[in-house]
């Protein structure tokens, strides 16, 4: 059966001369771990004080920005309304006109004037009830006052003055900046490669190596069969020893 075994194996090396000991590639794959891990972002940048209270503004509740005008508008109506009881049976009538002006009025005035004017009159007519001109006098200080100390305890946050948009050409006096720093959630996808994974044959064995880089299409072998540029992982973790001579005196 068959040749003598030295023969065959004879001619099988000098088909490959020395030097030249390569076999062809017959796959390579890889395999790339990816590796996703949470972190925030942050940076930083420079606003104008008006920039920030557009922001501050933009981010309060409708509740939050419009409770004085609501506010105004009811005690507004509840002042009406009182009004409509000098009126006689004859004039009813103008009860709802009456109180829909008030609303309209303390939407428009605020509560703080609204308070103040009602206070005002209210005391002129307890002690001058005859005196309509004096009536409206003490309405009108007591609204200027009320509006004057709602403003003191609850001043506009942000001011309404920053919240105006600057024309062209319009002089900005003592302008501010503030330095602002954003985060925000991220996903950093990070990627480690391992080594290429070879398979070849080796006298019609098929053998797998690793190498560190890409082979190519043919790789060099040595006299055991295995490649010159195999990828040993075991060797690559061992720490590097280092020596050193120590000489006596």
């Amino acid at each position: 059966m068959g040749g003598n075994p030295a023969t065959a194996a004879t001619s099988t090396f000098v088909a490959r001369p020395a030097g030249n000991n390569t076999v062809p590639v017959l796959t390579v794959t890889q395999e790339v771990l990816e590796k996703a891990e949470k972190a925030t972002v942050c940076w930083q940048t420079l606003v104008s004080d008006r920039e920030r209270a557009q922001r501050q503004y933009e981010s309060q509740s409708w509740l939050v920005k419009y409770w004085q005008p609501l506010l105004g508008g009811l005690l507004g109506g509840y002042v009406g309304y009182g009004f409509t009881h000098n009126y006689g049976p004859t004039s009813k009538k103008w009860m709802y006109p009456t109180i829909a002006a008030g609303v309209a009025v303390g939407a428009l005035a605020g509560p703080g004037m609204v308070l103040g004017a009602w206070g005002g009159g209210k005391l002129a007519q307890h002690f001058w009830p005859t005196k309509l001109p004096l009536t409206i006098a003490l309405s009108l200080v007591g609204g200027i006052l009320g509006d004057g100390l709602m403003k003191l305890l609850f001043p506009d946050s942000p001011p309404k003055a920053l919240l105006e948009t600057p024309q062209p050409g319009q002089y900005l006096a003592d302008q501010q900046f503030y330095i602002e720093t954003s985060c925000v959630p991220t996903t950093r996808v990070s990627y480690t490669e391992k080594p290429y994974r070879v398979t070849y044959r080796y006298r019609g064995e098929p053998r797998s190596a690793l190498f560190e880089n890409y082979p190519g299409d043919r790789i060099e072998l040595n006299d055991e069969g295995r490649p010159v540029k195999e990828y040993d992982p075991n060797a690559a973790k061992q720490p590097a020893v280092r020596s050193s001579l120590v000489s006596g005196h």
